[in-house]
């Protein structure tokens, strides 16, 4: 995933807290590219809820 991922839609902010929770809840463990796709997301997540909601 790349570093400097943004959403920019409503819709692209809602799939990407599914896609989170998913990977959350899945059964094994989570990897290190997980993991760091994880957080590249939860901060893009910040950032738009910050700037649009």
């Amino acid at each position: 995933m790349e570093k400097d991922f943004r959403i920019t839609s409503a819709k692209q902010y809602e799939e990407t807290m599914i896609t989170i929770f998913e990977m959350q809840e899945q059964e094994e463990p989570l990897n290190a590219q997980q993991k760091a796709d994880m957080e590249i997301m939860m901060k893009a997540a910040e950032r738009y809820e910050e700037e649009e909601l």
